[in-house]
């Protein structure tokens, strides 16, 4: 049953974060800067996290090792976020998300490499799979010259996403109440990117009207509280690779959405993309379980009520 929810965390974590597109575009056209926008997006929802969790009486209380912890998982994450938004003033979105979808390679590598990880033949395939269909996918804008600083900053990110896959798998905070794990991770991210903002001397660009407001508030709760949050109990459910894997439904939620509400193009190179990651999801689904669930055990225990001390 464990394994069910945590493919089911994973996809819908893979999925909302592919809803960044919807969200973020909109603000930036008006106006607002990159680095704002990150510190927004992590600021706000650490904020809508925390009051929750205080609301709740939530124990917040980590040792040293753990908060060290917590601050490296959540500088991972932040830059991640970061080099792969300020990428695409150099690369296309599509180049970008191409070379970024092989972290699950890199994950995969780390794992075997220093944690003598067995990775099974159908995970292998579903790994070769969902490449080729990100490829296929964001082959209407893979052309063009790459630039060399573009280029290197999403590599980086392929690097810093897999080591916080890891790490979340793999350090002193593996068991950690996801919600927890979450709250200190975004929190870490926006004292990443205020930093960011003094050291570059740049001023938080305000919020020029109400709709926009609302898609910070969105891009905050969905792409960025929602998605992490599930990857977290993902993660903790399934693994590092599998949960690498499920990843691939990123990019197709982002090519969606962006044809449905953005009018971008769907041609036959992007439906074929669709097409092997969804195959490529159906095979770690097949491979990871064969237990039947419901949809009431897929909310965690004492999410939604209050607990009284």
């Amino acid at each position: 049953m464990n394994r069910i929810k945590g493919l089911l965390y994973g996809i819908i974590s893979s999925s909302t974060f592919g809803l960044i597109p919807l969200f973020a575009l909109p603000v930036i056209q008006r106006g607002i800067g990159v680095d704002s926008v990150m510190i927004y997006r992590f600021g706000i929802s650490a904020l809508v996290l925390g009051i929750w969790l205080l609301f709740r009486q939530h124990e917040l209380k980590v040792t040293v090792k753990e908060l060290l912890t917590l601050t490296v998982l959540g500088i991972f994450y932040s830059l991640t976020a970061l080099l792969l938004t300020s990428s695409y003033l150099y690369i296309s979105s599509g180049v970008a998300t191409t070379i970024h979808f092989l972290y699950p390679v890199a994950v995969t590598l780390v794992m075997i490499l220093f944690f003598r990880e067995k990775v099974s033949f159908p995970l292998i395939l579903a790994i070769l799979m969902a490449i080729s269909g990100v490829y296929l996918l964001c082959n209407n804008s893979a052309g063009g010259t790459i630039h060399l600083k573009g280029f290197m900053m999403v590599l980086v990110t392929v690097v810093t996403y897999a080591l916080y896959i890891v790490g979340v798998n793999k350090s002193c905070v593996q068991q950690m109440d996801g919600l927890k794990m979450t709250f200190y991770v975004l929190f870490v991210g926006t004292v990443v990117f205020g930093v960011n903002l003094l050291v570059k001397g740049i001023a938080l660009d305000p919020v020029p009207d109400i709709q926009t407001g609302i898609n910070l508030l969105l891009l905050a709760l969905i792409p960025t509280l929602v998605s992490d949050f599930t990857l977290i109990l993902s993660v903790q459910h399934l693994g590092s690779t599998t949960t690498a894997v499920l990843g691939c439904m990123e990019p197709l939620t982002a090519v969606v959405m962006g044809f449905l509400f953005l009018h971008e193009e769907l041609g036959l190179w992007q439906l074929g993309g669709m097409f092997l990651i969804l195959f490529a999801v159906s095979i770690v689904i097949l491979a990871s379980s064969k237990e039947g669930f419901s949809l009431k055990s897929l909310i965690p225990a004492g999410w939604w009520k209050l607990e009284r001390k």
